[in-house]
Order: C-alpha cells, then sequence, then structure tokens
C-alpha cells in the first residue's frame, strides 16, 4: 500500500475521535534532543521521511495538531550514577517550566487535577518522568524533591544497571537479580511520595518484585510485549498479568526493532501490542508510551508524532468501540497516575496544583 499521510481522507473518523477524546503519551523524549543539539520544542519542525529514525518526531504545534493533550517528557542523564545529574534533572526540568510559562498553548503539570485542566483549556500539558534511578545517585531524600517539583514517575532503571534496579538490556542486564535494598526502599517513598513508578527496561524480577512490593498502581511506561515479539527489552505474559493486579498500565512503545525486529513494519505493529496486552489482563490495563525523539525508527507508515492517528484507525479497524479506545489514548494513563497520587501516606501536597 501507499504511503498515506497523517490527513488523508482515510483517517477522518481517527482524527476526530483523537481531537474529541484527546490523547495522552506516557513518554516523549524531545527534551533530550534540546540539551543536545538545542532543539526547539516550541517551533513546528517539518517531518521527517518514512520511518524517520532517532529524533525529529514531536514538538508542541505538531502535537496539539495531533489532538495530543498530556505528554510526559523523559528527564535523562548518562548511564551511570553521578553528582552532576541531579544539577542536570533539574535544569531540565527548568527548561520544560520556561516552555510552558512561555507558550500559551502548553501548560506545565504538577498533580492529576492539572492533567485534568490541560484537557479542560484545551492545551498541551506537558509533565516530567524521570527515566533512571541513577539520577537520585542512591539518596532516597531526592524523591520529595522531585514530587516537589512534579514529577509524574521514576523509572527503576533505563540502559544500564543501579544502585536500585537491574535493566532487561544494557550495561550490567541480567535476568537473576531483583531490586536491591535501596531499590526496596526507593519503591515505598515513591509510593509515600506519590510519585508513580515505573518499570520499564527493568528485568523480569525486579518487575514481578515491584509488583508485589507497591502500594499504588505502577506504570510501564514504554514498551513492548515479548507475546508479539521475543526480544528482552519487552514484558512477559507474567509480568503484563503481575503489572494488572496492581491496576496498573503498559504504555506502548513505537521502536519498530522492539516492536517486529524490522526496520519495514508498519503502525499495525503497534496495534498487535495492543490487542495482546487487551486479550490478556483487559482493556484497562493499555496505554501509548510511543518514545518519539527516544533515537528510536519508529514504522514506516509513519513521519512524526501525527501518524499516531493511524494507531486509532487501526483500533477502529479492529473493532475496537470508541469509549475502548478512549481508555487507550487518554483515560488509562490519566487513572493511574491520580491513583498513584491519591494512594500516597504524605496528607500535605508538596506542591500547589496550577488548576
Amino acid at each position: 500500500m501507499s504511503f498515506r499521510p497523517y490527513d488523508h481522507p482515510d483517517f477522518e473518523q481517527a482524527r476526530a475521535l483523537q481531537k474529541r477524546v484527546g490523547v495522552v503519551d506516557l513518554h516523549v523524549d524531545s527534551i533530550i534532543q534540546q540539551i543536545l543539539f538545542r532543539y526547539n520544542v516550541r517551533k513546528r519542525h517539518r517531518a521527517g521521511f518514512k520511518g524517520q529514525p532517532l529524533i525529529w518526531h514531536a514538538d508542541i504545534p505538531r502535537l496539539r495538531e495531533a489532538g495530543y493533550k498530556v505528554i510526559c517528557m523523559g528527564i535523562h542523564y548518562w548511564p551511570w550514577e553521578s553528582k552532576k545529574a541531579w544539577r542536570l534533572l533539574n535544569k531540565q526540568i527548568d527548561y520544560l517550566d520556561k516552555v510552558a510559562a512561555e507558550d500559551p498553548d502548553a501548560m506545565r503539570i504538577h498533580g492529576p487535577d492539572d492533567w485534568d485542566a490541560a484537557f479542560e483549556r484545551g492545551v498541551l500539558g506537558m509533565v516530567p518522568g524521570v527515566e533512571g534511578a541513577h539520577l537520585l545517585a542512591g539518596n532516597l531524600g531526592r524523591v520529595q524533591e522531585m514530587a516537589s517539583r512534579g514529577v509524574a514517575y521514576l523509572t527503576l532503571a533505563h540502559f544500564s544497571r543501579n544502585s536500585a534496579a537491574t535493566p532487561s538490556m544494557g550495561r550490567g542486564a541480567n535476568e537473576r537479580d531483583g531490586l536491591t535494598d535501596f531499590g526496596r526502599a526507593l519503591v515505598a517513598e515513591l509510593n509515600r511520595w506519590g510519585v508513580t513508578i515505573d518499570c520499564a527496561h527493568v528485568n523480569t524480577p525486579g518487575v514481578m518484585e515491584v509488583c508485589e512490593l507497591t502500594k499504588a498502581p505502577i506504570f510501564c511506561t514504554h514498551t513492548g510485549v515479548k507475546g508479539v515479539h521475543d526480544v528482552s527489552r519487552n514484558v512477559s505474559d507474567a509480568e503484563i498479568d503481575a503489572i494488572a493486579h496492581t491496576d496498573g498500565v503498559i504504555g506502548i512503545m513505537y521502536a519498530s526493532t522492539f516492536l517486529a525486529g524490522s526496520l519495514r513494519t508498519s503502525s499495525q505493529a503497534i496495534v498487535d501490542h495492543i490487542d495482546y496486552v487487551v486479550k490478556r489482563v483487559g482493556v484497562r490495563h493499555v496505554c501509548l508510551g510511543s518514545d518519539y525523539d527516544g533515537w528510536i525508527p519508529i514504522p514506516r507508515d509513519q513521519r512524526d508524532c501525527r501518524d499516531v492517528v493511524k494507531v486509532t484507525d487501526g483500533l477502529l479497524r479492529r473493532g475496537y468501540s470508541e469509549q475502548d479506545i478512549a481508555l487507550i489514548l487518554r483515560d488509562n494513563a490519566a487513572r493511574v497516575r491520580r491513583a498513584s497520587w491519591e494512594a500516597r501516606l504524605e496528607t500535605a501536597s508538596p506542591y500547589r496544583s496550577a488548576s
């Protein structure tokens, strides 16, 4: 089939649905492009070519055009623990604050009420998600500081082993080790301050232990599933079941190599992974976590974030109702973020809502 752009008439129903219900994406990595290349997320950039590799996938104008309402922006550091990491984390959040303050089409999200406010105001809500417990450098006190800055989630590992957890792929990866003592304490501290735990990138023993320990629903923000394509980066059936048991949600990523092991795959592979989770644990437990701008090759029928319409169209064509698609596009992620915040043990909010 020839390439059809996001605004093709075939996608009219899907575009209208996205505009009406809004889209939430649990993992967009545009901030790292700003750090490395001074990429301006406020500027409309041109679309790349089919399967645009690595970067140039998202910015505020294109996200808004596609109907996005909330995006979680990845906060990163090199894959090792360092005193510099915390300073760079705050610098990235400062940049996000500046963008939201200066752009009338954007809004800085702190707490769950702000997710609702972004929908009501018709702007793009932006919230940081910290990718990797190595940014804490073993300091539990920084969880409270993250909460005070409105961080939505902490991913326990990225592509390296750290003082909390072991990754499924990358430096120090293995399938033997669960959480460390610090990692178990970190789970409790994240629960305490209402920062959602993210188990993307974490190995199977770590994911299973997180699901046993947590007192709140968790995220797996950007992943594929081994039941569709069996690679170490993806989650197993046991992990899917355990995440669902916490009442959590699994965000399906768009990296072609993890979806299907091929650079020539289409957005139907994303739908395949969504469909697998739905059939195993129900529509309540799956959402979107694209990893746009995260140094990934995206499906060949996509050029940028506006092509999310092809995922929505694929769900419609497989017989998903608009109500179920609304859960996948928006409601499931918002539900888990609110539930993990409301389950916190501290009675006083560490920040003031923007709503």
